[in-house]
């Protein structure tokens, strides 16, 4: 040290003491430097100063300038070499405080200290070289220089020659000036040899306090923005503590700034600069608007502030190195006052902006309004503090919470009014509308009822009386816009509605990816660091905390990016949902035949999720080109040309990534309509399943949805293949690349040498491309996807609308006429080729009159009732309606509610009212014997009612409704023959409750007719004949022909309206006593199949819902359900993924540790060219080698992982049709279809698509972790003592993530099958809910359950967000522990091992985070393996085939039937529905089986078919005990007709005879015996017509004469009908009454009656009443005793039989 000083002072003196010009210099007495050390440190420090003032002529530059110079030499020996420090300070009136700083290692070259001290005093000539001042003062210090100024400009002649141009050259002082400024204003780059850090004051004074400044004011407009324009206008917020305690040190800290300046103005002969000056007067302005933001924000509402936090936090960092500086100067310095004073401030400041920081990281309190009892908390994301929502803290209590128990709907919470669907849908509709500049404050407007939390606008901005769901006015007279429907392009709107917040998430990812990119320069500062030993170890540690640092700023802003983008798919999902249900309620007619369920469910859930997931990942389109780009930059500054082949290969890849994306779009096309197929199949299989039971059709739709599945698994094979080619080959390129420009470099030149610096450097650039190259070609492809889905979503929201100016609305005419329907001609659908429905109708209808339609079947009765109701398009005319309608359909749709919410329908409760309603529809006693009265809960589709109960119910919701006009679509028919007396009489007819209102009844009966104010009666699509019953009866040909063919049905007409005591209760001593709650078949008058029935015994047993919610696992999920997978995966083949596991890891490991020694062995032989150039080739040949291997295991491992999951996706959804269709009636009973649906909708498709990702992602984020943690050891085991703690840490986190993440994920299937359950039955009921205009009320409905879906799926991404932040933290603790053992063991570490653990530990903080997120993606998508493992469990009905009990083929040859003490049950809780039934049924005997709803008439025909199982007796068949055979045997033997005709969508012939047993003249055969040969044979492709779902293109009696059809052509021992003609007109029954005479002459017939004319001429009556037989004999003997059932009812109906012959008299009827 001494000698270094000394040969420095030496070297300054003999140039000072020079002589020039014949002057002599005279050195100041005694020696320039002066000792100080540290007490109790072994530092020691000289110190030599110069100062003195300068002054000139105003008009030259340097007037009034100061100087001020300090040499200081530090030996801190031993931790650190000696450093000589010279600083300058110039100060100037026209210019601020400059600085300039140099640190020189003195031991390593001396003459370069003493050079550059000479070189600064050069520096000095130009403010020496200047006229001698006038001011005589200032001259006197002036002329202390003066003696020695020639001396001063020789030595800056001097030493400018020597440093600038060399010995020879001529000095110019314009050098000198340049060098002035350049040491003055430039950053010093010898700072970092600083003994500590060290910035200098300068720069701390400007850039370093104005960049808070300059933040805020950048930000400030955009906050205020956002707070005028925020649309959640919560009360100002109270003034509390917290809010005062921010005001004051705001305060404070202005109070500093202003003694900055009163300090600066006060006289004083210290240096002053202007940004002394500057500084404090910004700073006071901004604090006082921070002192007036912060007002305005508790004004606002708002709870935290983002902007201040952010700002107090930069306040406070910025004055750190002022502290550090200033308080080692102040004990390196004689402890001025001026030091004194800059300390005490500079304290202050950091005192009090400290304080305001933490102040800031608290949020203001808020009292949220009273829960009810089992309403969720609202979402506390706005409500809690900055730094809580930077790390999703508020998610805590959520997840320590699912971590103690299983998380229920309860504990999620209710979504941001922002969030809710009904505002997300508006916003995007206004949007679709062409007003996307209004769309927000649209969304706001339409969710006020919603947002409770808040306080409304008072302005009104719309129609509040106008039904804005719809955006239509109810009553209102509408005219017909001539504009052309707006085409929707549907991405668009999507986009302008969020466009704000995907510009958000954008800025968020492009701040991320630079840091991102700071890593590798970061990491090569700490290499460099490594390879000079003369760097201050403060240095490395500041770089390794910078490393530390930016890492952490980067988890920041990519899991702020992250919930940003989840929040918009979310929000895509919503919309999605929304608008494809709003638009499904205004689908017309001819659209919703072109669209099944199944695919609008679709749209639903597989489209919707793809628009949603596709947000996540949608801004790394523009990123992953932008990083592609920024790394190449990067790598060239590193690796210079010989990037330019890794280049070229990128490019080559374009063209090839094309080709396959083009594959993969068509792929994914075909799959989505492939899948849209099967799920239409499915939704056809399970609405009926009825039949599929009955028919023993199960393999046949089996074999159908196979053909489709197998299609769709060549679709995902296919998909499969090219994905893994996709996925590896974009794996592949950076290692490619890799080697291509290490090659290049290492062999283009001798001299290049790869340094570690360079190849880590590289390498973590390369790792950085790696990503962006991965995940750049699966995001395309998921866009491809979404794009698809686009085109779906787009093209049916641009379906046909029902036509809203088909109905005028008009007043009642001068004739008192409330409905005229003049010259019109209407149709199905808008095609102009199709053939017209209905034909000139002329039709005017009186107010309060009741008005019939009577015709045959598919004459178009129905048909002028859905014109009325608007459902058919208007071709030609007018229509006119006035006042509003309640319309009963044929066929009755049940909600899955409570009996009293489906007659109210959301009406206000009118306890008179309803008592009249429930009276009328003869409802009373069936009220009585349910359980829960009016309040039991009734299944899906009215699922345990019995057809007539249904009907009644929809009656009854008519009645309630007080609508104007009421429209019945033969409501009649479902209910026996008394029971529609009676409705008819008290309800409908001229003395009913609806006596003042205008009825419209079409009916297929002639007894009420005479009763009607007019008949109109209907034949093919035409008005033939109307006007009273009397004047039709004598001119209309068609009408009497109608009502003589049944003349019994006009006696039972005559006995109803005469009798005057129809009974309303049930009566002990007749058959009609009601079926006690034990027998409520549900089937009772329909023979529906298995079913659930309510019964008092079960509420005994089980007071809960019927429809129960959807069963949940909870907990972890079991191993056993991965063992379902891995058995699904084949064994083999999951062997074959874990070796080529093991292969990737260890081949990876090879390839980086390989690396890591080639590059420390290639800077050993440097010096040695020949050593170095074998080094060269043999190094490259083996990272070449080992890299290719990587590339090949990879790509085999993934290609095995994507063939296995092929292979279990079609092990599972086999497993799970089975299971399903091999399920007992009960289930389907008590199971929405919409639950099952979700099985095979988004289930599969988990198993067939997200599944594989996960699992393919996992194993290779996996091998990335384990081989990150080896290198990690490998590099230092030091790293073991962060590894361990940070493990535990890990675990913990992911243990109690796990627990919680599950159980979301579970909340978030079951809460979705409501969702879609609602949507079929909205589909279902679509007529009604259009003719009663609750549309706003269902789509509320729907609303609600999608609210309550994303709520659990929000508070999955918010847990998911928790995780990555805190995992991501620990990976950067690692990360940061990495580099700072690094830097401290440096001497015992090679460059290249530091290089390899650093690179790895900035890799891990991803991998790691991907690691757990696919790990719990696989976790909760296996929930979807759990559930359908969970169907493929369901106990399963009896065997459908026993091979050693087989009966014969041509079983059963006589049809007897004996039933030997049978009784039977539905469930093991429930009572007996029959009980100890004993008959023998004769061969080819006709039984007519009668009895009250609720008897056991279906439970015994469904018993028959084994549909329930006999508790006890047996049933035998021709000599065969049917319990001890196969189910089909059964069931394809016996043949039943139901009354409810399930029609599937498929050819006319697939409908007959789905097996293909018959030939087509047998098929035409069994149509012509059904009365519907020439109908078909009148359509386009005969027997190849295509039927609609639900056969919606054919008339309900058309459905059930093919049905009547299906059953005849299997031609049967074994006949059982259930009222199959209930709704078929008079004459088409009387004429399938007689086909069933000679078709069935030799068959055993059981037939259900409701009509007494069907069973008159039976063999036999059975005659059932609660479960027991109570007669069962000849028609003829139960006549003739007086007191049997059947004589009563006879007398009733005034019905007589001829004592000759079972067939009534018919000189009674004449």
């Amino acid at each position: 040290m001494n000698i270094a000083m000394n040969r420095i002072m030496k070297e300054f003196k003999e140039v000072m003491t020079n002589e020039t010009n014949g002057i002599d210099l005279k050195m100041p007495e005694g020696d320039l430097t002066k000792n100080t050390s540290n007490t109790g440190s072994q530092s020691s420090k000289k110190e030599i100063f110069l100062q003195g003032s300068i002054l000139g002529p105003p008009d030259t530059p340097y007037a009034g300038a100061r100087f001020h110079v300090d040499i200081i030499v530090v030996d801190t020996y031993p931790f650190n070499p000696p450093k000589v420090r010279f600083t300058t300070k110039i100060w100037h009136p026209n210019v601020s405080s400059v600085t300039g700083a140099i640190c020189l290692d003195i031991l390593k070259d001396q003459w370069a200290a003493a050079m550059t001290i000479r070189t600064v005093l050069l520096s000095l000539q130009a403010l020496l070289a200047t006229p001698e001042p006038d001011d005589p003062q200032d001259a006197v210090v002036a002329n202390q220089y003066k003696k020695d100024r020639s001396l001063f400009e020789k030595t800056a002649r001097h030493w400018a020659n020597v440093y600038a141009n060399g010995p020879n050259a001529e000095p110019e002082c314009d050098t000198a000036v340049k060098n002035l400024v350049e040491m003055g204003f430039s950053e010093d780059k010898n700072v970092t040899h600083a003994p500590y850090p060290y910035l200098t004051e300068c720069f701390r004074d400007t850039a370093l306090q104005w960049c808070p400044l300059v933040i805020f004011w950048l930000v400030l407009p955009f906050w205020l923005w956002m707070l005028m324009r925020r649309k959640i206008h919560p009360q100002p917020l109270s003034i509390s503590a917290l809010f005062i305690a921010k005001t004051v040190f705001a305060v404070l800290f202005l109070l500093v700034q202003i003694g900055r300046i009163v300090i600066y103005i006060l006289p004083s002969h210290e240096e002053k600069s202007y940004a002394s000056l500057i500084s404090p007067i910004l700073y006071i302005i901004t604090l006082l608007i921070i002192i007036w933001l912060t007002n305005y924000d508790r004004q606002k509402g708002m709870f935290s502030s983002g902007l201040l936090f952010t700002f107090w936090l930069s306040v406070w960092l910025a004055i750190i190195p002022d502290v550090i500086d200033y308080s080692v100067e102040y004990k390196q310095e004689k402890q001025s006052v001026r030091r004194l004073r800059e300390i005490i401030r500079v304290w202050l400041q950091f005192i009090f902006a400290f304080t305001s920081f933490i102040i800031n990281c608290f949020a203001e309190r808020y009292n949220f309004p009273k829960l009810a009892p089992n309403e969720s908390e609202i979402s506390p994301e706005l409500y809690v503090s900055f730094p809580s929502r930077m790390f999703y803290s508020w998610a805590t209590p959520l997840i320590l919470r699912g971590f103690r128990k299983p998380l229920t709907e309860e504990d999620c919470w209710q979504l941001q009014v922002s969030e809710r669907a009904v505002n997300i849908v508006h916003r995007v509709q206004a949007c679709l509308d062409g007003v996307s500049g209004q769309a927000k404050r649209i969304g706001y407007e339409m969710s006020r009822p919603f947002n409770k939390y808040y306080v409304p606008k008072t302005d009104k901005t719309d129609d509040e009386h106008q039904d804005l769901l719809n955006n239509v006015p109810l009553v209102d007279i509408k005219s017909k816009s001539t504009s052309a429907p707006r085409k929707i392009i549907f991405w668009r709107a999507l986009m302008r509605a969020y466009k704000g917040k995907l510009i958000l998430g954008g800025l968020l990812k492009v701040i991320h990816d630079i840091l991102q990119f700071s890593g590798p320069m970061i990491l090569k500062q700490i290499l460099n660091f490594l390879n000079d030993s003369s760097a201050p170890t403060w240095l490395g540690i500041f770089y390794a905390i910078l490393l530390g640092a930016t890492v952490f700023c980067q988890t920041l802003f990519l899991q702020a990016y992250f919930q940003r983008q989840y929040l918009v798919g979310l929000r895509f999902r919503s919309a999605i949902t929304g608008l494809v249900y709003r638009k499904s309620l205004k689908l017309s007619n001819s659209a919703k035949q072109g669209t099944t369920t199944g695919e609008i469910v679709n749209l639903m859930s597989i489209d919707a999720s793809r628009f949603g997931d596709v947000s996540s990942y949608i801004h790394v389109i523009w990123s992953g080109p932008f990083q592609i780009c920024l790394a190449l930059v990067l790598l060239y500054q590193q690796m210079q040309l010989a990037i330019i082949p890794g280049v070229i290969l990128l490019l080559l890849l374009i063209p090839l990534n094309i080709f396959i994306q083009r594959i993969q779009k068509q792929l994914t096309t075909e799959q989505m309509k492939l899948k849209d197929q099967r799920i239409k199949v499915m939704n056809e299989v399970l609405n009926g399943i009825k039949v599929l039971k009955l028919y023993a059709w199960e393999m046949a739709f089996i074999r159908r949805l196979n053909d489709v599945r197998e299609k769709e698994l060549r679709c995902i094979r296919n998909k499969a293949i090219i994905n893994t080619i996709s996925g590896v080959l974009w794996t592949f390129v950076p290692i490619l690349v890799c080697i291509t420009t290490f090659a290049t470099y290492v062999l283009s030149s001798e001299n290049n040498i790869l340094t570690a610096e360079k190849a880590f450097v590289s390498l973590a650039l390369f790792n950085l491309l790696r990503f962006p190259l991965i995940v750049f070609p699966s995001i395309i492809n998921s866009v491809i996807e979404a794009n698809v889905s686009n085109k779906r979503i787009q093209k049916f929201l641009n379906s046909d609308e029902i036509d809203e100016y088909i109905i005028s609305k008009s007043t009642i005419d001068a004739e008192g006429n409330i409905l005229t329907i003049a010259n019109g001609s209407f149709q199905w659908s808008n095609s102009n080729d199709d053939p017209l429905v209905l034909k000139n109708i002329n039709l005017k209808v009186r107010q309060g009159s009741l008005t019939a339609f009577v015709g045959t079947v598919g004459s178009g009765k129905s048909s002028i009732l859905a014109a009325l109701l608007g459902e058919m398009n208007k071709v030609d005319g007018e229509v006119h309606i006035n006042g509003t309608i309640a319309y009963v359909p044929q066929t009755a749709w049940i909600l899955n509610a409570t009996l009293k919410q489906n007659i109210l329908f959301g009406r206000d409760y009118n306890e008179s009212l309803y008592q009249q309603v429930i009276d009328a529809c003869a409802l009373k006693a069936d009220f009585d014997i349910l359980p829960q009265g009016d309040e039991t809960e009734i299944g899906e589709k009215g699922i345990n009612l019995s057809g007539g109960q249904r009907q009644r119910i929809s009656l009854a919701r008519a009645l309630y409704s007080e609508a104007d006009i009421y429209l019945f679509d033969d409501p009649l028919s479902a209910v026996d023959a008394h029971v529609g007396g009676h409705i008819f009489k008290q309800a409908i007819g001229p003395k009913g409750l609806l006596k003042e209102k205008t009825r419209l009844l079409v009916t297929h009966g002639v007894s009420h007719l005479h009763k009607c104010d007019a008949i109109v009666v209907v034949s093919r699509g035409e008005i033939i004949d109307q006007g009273p019953y009397n004047e039709l009866m004598n001119k209309s040909k068609t009408l009497r022909e109608l009502v003589q063919t049944i003349a019994t049905e006009r006696k039972e007409s005559r006995a109803a309206d005469t009798e005057p005591k129809t009974p309303t209760t049930p009566s002990s001593d007749t058959f009609e006593d009601v079926l006690k709650a034990a027998q409520d078949d549900r089937q009772h008058e329909t023979c529906k199949p298995a079913t659930t029935e309510i019964t008092k015994g079960e509420i005994k047993e089980n007071t809960e819902k019927l429809i129960q919610k959807e069963g949940m696992e909870t907990g972890s999920v079991k191993f056993n359900v991965f063992l379902i997978y891995i058995r699904a995966c084949t064994i083999p083949m999951i062997c074959a993924i874990c070796l080529l596991f093991c292969c990737l890891a260890g081949v990876a490991l090879s390839t980086n540790i390989w690396l890591s020694k080639w590059t420390d062995q290639a800077k050993q032989d440097a010096n040695n060219s020949t050593a170095a150039s074998i080094n060269k080739i043999h190094g490259l040949a083996v990272y070449s080698a080992l890299g290719c291997s990587q590339g090949f295991v990879s790509f085999l491992m993934q290609l095995f992982i994507y063939l296995a999951a092929y292979t279990a996706s079609r092990t599972l959804h086999s497993s799970l049709l089975l299971g399903v269709l091999r399920t007992p009636m009960a289930f389907f009973d008590t199971t929405p279809i919409g639950r099952i649906i979700n099985r095979f909708a988004k289930d599969v498709d988990s198993i067939d698509s997200t599944l594989p990702s996960s699992f393919s992602s996992s194993f290779a984020t996996l091998s990335s972790v384990s081989v990150t943690i080896i290198i990690l050891i490998y590099g230092s085991w030091f790293a073991i003592f962060a590894l361990i703690p940070l493990a535990f840490v890990f675990a913990f986190v992911q243990r109690v993530y796990i627990a919680s993440s599950r159980q979301l994920r579970r909340l978030d299937s079951t809460t979705r099958s409501p969702v879609y359950s609602h949507f079929g039955e909205t589909v279902q009921g679509l007529s009604s809910i259009r003719a009663y205009h609750v549309q706003k009320r269902f789509i509320d409905q729907s609303d609600q359950l999608l609210d309550r879906n994303q709520s659990c799926y929000f508070a999955s991404c918010v847990s998911n967000r928790w995780l990555a932040i805190r995992l991501e933290s620990i990976a950067n603790t690692l990360a940061l522990c990495t580099a700072v053992f690094a830097v401290l063991m440096r001497g015992r570490l090679t460059a290249g091992i530091v290089g390899l653990a650093i690179t790895y530990s900035m890799q891990i903080t991803q991998s790691l985070n991907w690691l757990v997120r696919m790990a719990s993606d696989v976790e909760t998508n296996i929930v979807s393996v759990e559930r359908i493992d969970e169907y493929t469990q369901l106990t399963p009905e009896a065997p459908w085939e026993i091979p050693e009990k087989k009966p014969p083929t041509n079983w059963p040859t006589r049809g007897e039937i004996q039933i030997n003490n049978l009784s039977t049950k539905y469930r093991d809780n429930l009572e007996l529905v029959l009980k100890d039934i004993t008959i023998n049924i004769q061969p080819g005997e006709k039984v007519g089986i009668i009895g009250r709803t609720g008897s056991g008439k279906s439970s015994l025909c469904i018993a028959l078919f084994r549909i329930i199982e006999p508790t006890n007796g047996e049933i035998i068949v021709d000599n065969v005990d049917i319990r001890q055979i196969g189910l089909h045997d059964i069931r394809s033997k016996i043949t039943i007709i139901p009354q409810d005709a399930i029609i599937f969508a498929g050819t006319v012939r697939f409908n007959v005879d789905p097996f293909g047993n018959y030939s087509d003249p047998e098929i035409w055969s069994a149509l012509e015996l059904v009365h519907m040969k020439q109908r078909i044979a009148g359509i386009e492709d005969g027997l190849s017509h295509q039927l609609t779902e639900g056969g919606e293109n054919l008339s309900a009696g058309e459905r059930q004469l093919l049905c009547m059809a299906r059953a005849l052509l299997r031609k049967s021992k074994i006949f059982v009908l259930d009222e199959a003609t209930a709704a078929i007109d008079m004459e088409t029954d009387r004429l399938i009454q007689m086909t069933i005479r000679s078709a069935f002459k030799d068959a055993t017939v059981l037939t259900i009656a409701h009509r007494l004319h069907t069973i008159l001429d039976s063999n036999k009556i059975l005659v059932l009443s609660n479960g027991y037989i109570q007669e069962y004999d000849e028609p003829k003997r139960l006549t003739a005793n007086p007191r049997s059932a059947f004589a009563k009812l006879l007398r009733d109906a005034n019905i007589q039989l001829s004592p000759a012959s079972p067939i009534p008299d018919k000189s009674i009827m004449q």
